[in-house]
């Protein structure tokens, strides 16, 4: 009876230290733009904002500090002659161009959802926070798809804008390759963005709910995309 009894007890003290653990783990649902969500002794994430893109621009491996531009705007055009119309207007001229940085395209049957965020270093130690962190976006609460997580390092790339050919021109930084992640130190902002490639008719579909789920150290952090 004595052994039932301690046998008893310690499945109760360890149901007791699993729900503790489980009670660390923090979900936030919903999370909005411009809020701050605080994981205790982890991180502080604040969303800056969201689009559907159908390319965005990453420097190649080892080179983000290579970069070269004209009146702060970078062209990518895989050593094609690029035609600039001189401010004067005056003739207009033809250079050779090339920057060590490539696009990501999407194709013609699928769009990027891209949420960008920004993640304070609660930590007491240096954090590489996309080893921590994974990312899906489900559609209709069924069907998911596995997405992926970009940097930025403002310090190089904050005033830069890119042209994708001659389409447009967007107002977001040119990302790190994955394996140039910058380790953020204790109390330092990160910039990211958490992204995910999608079917156009999922995108299209605007019956049907689709949220990002990102989580990280087991953290979860929800983002309603609709």
């Amino acid at each position: 009876m004595k052994k039932i009894f301690i046998a008893l007890l310690l499945i109760v003290v360890l149901s007791g230290v699993a729900c503790a653990a489980d009670d660390d783990k923090m979900t936030f649902d919903n999370v909005t733009f411009g809020k701050a969500y605080k994981i205790k002794g982890y991180a502080s994430v604040t969303l800056l904002g969201f689009k559907f893109i159908d390319a965005y621009a990453q420097w190649d491996d080892g080179k983000a500090s290579v970069a070269q531009h004209t009146n702060g705007i970078l062209h990518y055009n895989n050593k094609n002659d690029v035609h600039y119309k001189r401010p004067t207007g005056d003739s207009d001229y033809y250079v050779s161009l090339y920057v060590h940085a490539s696009y990501k395209d999407s194709g013609d049957e699928a769009d990027f959802a891209w949420l960008k965020a920004d993640i304070i270093n609660l930590q007491k130690t240096e954090a590489t926070f996309m080893k921590d962190i994974s990312v899906k976006v489900i559609y209709d609460d069924e069907y998911e798809y596995e997405g992926w997580i970009r940097q930025f390092n403002y310090d190089l790339s904050k005033s830069e804008i890119y042209r994708y050919q001659s389409k447009t021109t967007i107002g977001w930084p040119v990302c790190l390759s994955p394996v140039d992640e910058m380790p953020i130190k204790p109390m330092y902002k990160g910039h990211y963005a958490f992204g995910c490639t999608l079917p156009n008719f999922v995108i299209e579909d605007k019956s049907a709910p689709l949220r990002m789920v990102i989580t990280m150290d087991d953290h979860k952090l929800t983002y309603n995309i609709r």
